[in-house]
């Protein structure tokens, strides 16, 4: 039996989950370098996989869709998105008095008779006055610079791509089943952050719905590497352990969705639009970021990792 760091069995399984015990090489540690990788690249995945998302509305701008962009609220103020929008930061509505219907408004009320007839407060005229924008039926300057909003062109893009990332990754990993059999769980893995990375950086260069949509799905196959962080556990950790080792594996991972708003927002997108960078460019150097986690963590986990404790690839046969 080799001198393995962790304890193991005698299939060679580790009985513990010890979490920094990550020293050795490849052959005395095969156990943690196969939990880290596995734990790390679903993580980087479900980053990469919902990167797009907390950008959409400047994604959305980049494309020409948002409702402001194709219909200018002074030519079209009676648009319905924005007779129906109210700016969440500010409370207030585009609409200043309300509009004519709640649930399918055409017009927003006219301002009272009483502040219409009031003068304009001016240099000259101070007291009993009002302000110029409460004169104001509507509101432009409350919308956003991205009206994208439900029954709006641009809300059913972003509805549409975010079902098509879902369903691409519903169709690989009902295919993994096979091809890690096949393959093994490095190759893989591997093979799918190459494949998600790539697609990762395309999308800097998203100008329209239908390469949005493409792109999010081809990036949504990703989201199959829970798949093989589960199955690569499984071949490393004993019963006794290989539960918790799963089920810490696939929680830390699942964490990559959740970071992804304060990494790609906080970290990434807002100091680079802070410092001056266009929006437009911003978010698409953004992407490269964690196209690139991507491609670095595939050649680790190659370079780096064995399928099983004893062997660097993979076979059933051998395994069963």
């Amino acid at each position: 039996m080799a001198e393995f760091k962790c304890v193991v069995d005698q299939n060679n399984k580790s009985t513990e989950l010890p979490l920094w015990r990550i020293g050795g090489s490849v052959q005395q540690n095969p156990h943690m370098r196969a939990f880290w990788a596995s734990t790390i690249s679903f993580f980087l995945a479900f980053l990469g996989w919902f990167a797009l998302a907390p950008l959409a509305l400047d994604v959305a701008s980049g494309m020409g869709i948002c409702e402001n962009q194709k219909f200018p609220p002074a030519e079209y103020p009676k648009q319905a998105a924005y007779l129906k929008f109210k700016n969440l930061q500010s409370g207030e509505l585009y609409c200043q008095y309300g509009k004519d219907d709640e649930k399918k408004p055409t017009d927003c009320n006219d301002v009272p008779t009483d502040i219409a007839n009031e003068p304009t407060c001016s240099e000259t005229v101070t007291t009993g006055c009002v302000e110029a924008d409460r004169k104001m039926k509507y509101r432009p300057k409350v919308l956003t610079d991205c009206v994208c909003t439900g029954g709006t062109e641009c809300k059913d893009v972003i509805a549409n791509a975010g079902v098509a990332s879902v369903a691409s990754t519903i169709f690989v990993r009902v295919a993994l089943g096979t091809l890690l059999e096949r393959f093994g769980p490095v190759n893989v893995q591997t093979g799918l952050m190459f494949f998600g990375g790539f697609w990762v950086a395309v999308a800097g260069t998203i100008s329209a719905p239908w390469n949005y949509t493409l792109i999010r799905f081809f990036i949504g196959c990703a989201g199959a590497t829970f798949v093989t962080n589960q199955f690569w556990c499984s071949l490393m950790f004993a019963p006794n352990i290989v539960g918790t080792a799963n089920a810490t594996a696939a929680g830390w991972g699942n964490l990559g969705g959740g970071v992804t708003q304060i990494f790609m927002m906080s970290v990434l997108f807002l100091p680079m639009k802070n410092s001056g960078v266009p929006a437009d460019t911003a978010w698409r150097i953004a992407m490269q970021v964690p196209a690139a986690l991507f491609i670095l963590t595939g050649i680790g986990m190659k370079l780096l990792c064995w399928d099983t404790p004893t062997a660097k690839r993979f076979d059933v046969l051998v395994t069963g």
